[in-house]
């Protein structure tokens, strides 16, 4: 009986999540044109992801460690779980953010066009691809203004909640290179509200743990390892004070 609840849910919350998208989808063919526009592109988002959210009772409760600061580009690197994190990240981190994730997502028929667009889509098997990806992620933090959300684990570990380090050295060689900061963002939730492998979720709460920034101002690329050391421990910490490791 549980099992056949978790799947009617997922029917429910998938339906919301497709005719949302369709709502907005003709807006935000005219706000992805230029980037000028990416903006507000990006609100269309949070708009579309946080509506679906409620629509499929899926509650965000979002702390903060610390105010973030103003005015200050920041780089996000949350765990990664399940596939919901794209969408609760993409609604509930606070700025105008854009993503950088796996180019297949830019070949899913409608929803790709945000990787086409204002995310970047990295083929991270190509060490060619994954620099390019990089240098593209660099130029849009320029270009607009905007925050990077990035999965430094690459892509949701096969034993998730556990966590797959080392991490990807991407995020934190731009943001040495940046010298912006870091921020550890920890999803503790998520596997249990929607586990794609086995075909099940659930309706409930989704916490967000936004820490603290991590400075990077005079850090050099020698200090890449400890600095990717020390957001696997804030996270890792997070997640084992709530019981999920």
């Amino acid at each position: 009986m549980k099992k056949l609840f978790a799947r009617i849910w997922l029917v429910w919350a998938g339906l919301w999540f497709v005719v949302m998208f369709l709502l907005i989808y003709i807006p935000l063919l005219f706000l992805v044109i230029t980037p000028k526009t990416y903006r507000f592109a990006h609100y269309l988002r949070k708009f579309w992801g946080t509506t679906c959210c409620y629509l499929g009772f899926i509650i965000p409760k979002v702390t903060y460690e610390t105010p973030l600061p103003k005015n200050q580009q920041l780089i996000y690197c949350p765990n990664h779980i399940s596939y919901i994190d794209i969408l609760c990240c993409g609604s509930f981190l606070p700025g105008f953010n854009f993503f950088m994730g796996k180019a297949e997502l830019a070949n899913i028929p409608l929803f790709g066009i945000w990787f086409k667009t204002l995310d970047i889509a990295v083929k991270r098997e190509s060490l060619r691809g994954s620099h390019k990806a990089f240098v593209d992620a660099s130029e849009q933090m320029d270009r607009t203004g905007a925050n990077l959300i990035i999965y430094p684990e690459g892509r949701i570990p096969a034993d998730a909640p556990n966590i797959k380090f080392p991490f990807k050295a991407g995020a934190f060689r731009l943001a040495i290179e940046k010298q912006i900061p870091i921020v550890p963002v920890t999803l503790p939730d998520n596997l249990d509200r929607l586990d794609i492998d086995n075909f099940v979720g659930s309706p409930g709460k989704m916490r967000m743990f936004v820490h603290a920034p991590i400075e990077t101002k005079g850090l050099s690329m020698e200090d890449m390892p400890a600095l990717q050391q020390k957001v696997y421990d804030v996270i890792s910490s997070q997640l084992k004070s709530l019981g999920v490791l």
